[in-house]
């Protein structure tokens, strides 16, 4: 039987061929430079899981762990996806006493495209198990020195999460610390979470928008907001002026 570590440099290997034949220098456009790639896209990644879909499968759930840290530590991002397809089903083994290793997991992600991975499927899943101590995890991310974090603790409330309609007080209330964040990618990260809970919050939301413009927020937030307003509600919205 295989081994972890065999496994795992077989994995890179190929992600390495694979990018030594793709015309792209990275994964994705990611400006923190941390961040490490091969330049192998989605279709790539989803080609090389599938080929070790079977080996990876047949390892015990501590075996499964153990490549998943290898791959995410290894901060490069399409170890980090493929690590993502590992820890995905396991997301039962992160119980809140074991919220430390997940902690830390989400650290080594140094970019929007693995944050936004994360936040959408493996945090997603965790925070529909153990709701309230995720949500106090978050609250520390929120205030973190660390935009990555920052944009995470707002944007796990967007797609799937948003249309539960659970979580609205919490995700505005880490989405207000955030209003004035001086990173861009924070910021488009709030906008995209009021654009989601718009979805089932409509009314409420909209007036929110409203005010966060008299606020004097920026428009990459409020504008991003409004992204799938049409109309006379948009109208609505953008005739509220900055005082």
């Amino acid at each position: 039987m295989i081994t972890v570590d065999d496994l795992y440099s077989a994995i890179v290997a190929d992600l390495v061929a694979a990018g030594e034949r793709s015309p792209y220098p990275a994964d994705a456009n990611e400006p923190d430079p941390r961040y490490k790639s091969y330049g192998v896209r989605a279709a790539g990644k989803k080609a090389i899981l599938k080929t070790h879909r079977a080996a990876i499968r047949a390892l015990s759930q501590a075996e499964r762990l153990a490549l998943a840290r290898q791959l995410i530590y290894s901060e490069v991002g399409e170890q980090q996806s493929v690590a993502l397809a590992i820890l995905e089903p396991l997301a039962d083994y992160f119980t809140p006493e074991r919220f430390g290793e997940l902690d830390a997991l989400v650290r080594q992600l140094h970019g929007w495209s693995k944050i936004d991975e994360y936040t959408g499927s493996l945090l997603r899943e965790v925070l529909l198990r153990y709701p309230d101590p995720l949500l106090a995890l978050a609250q520390t991310w929120n205030q973190d020195a660390d935009l990555w974090l920052r944009r995470a603790s707002v944007v796990l409330f967007t797609r799937k999460v948003a249309k539960t309609g659970r979580f609205t007080d919490q995700a505005l209330a880490l989405g207000e610390t955030l209003l004035f964040d001086p990173e861009d990618l924070v910021q488009k990260g709030v906008g995209w979470m009021l654009k989601d809970l718009l979805k089932t919050d409509r009314p409420r939301l909209l007036a929110y928008v409203k005010d966060l413009r008299q606020r004097g927020v920026s428009s990459v937030i409020t504008l991003y907001a409004i992204r799938d307003v049409k109309g006379a509600e948009r109208a609505a919205v953008l005739a509220v002026k900055d005082k």
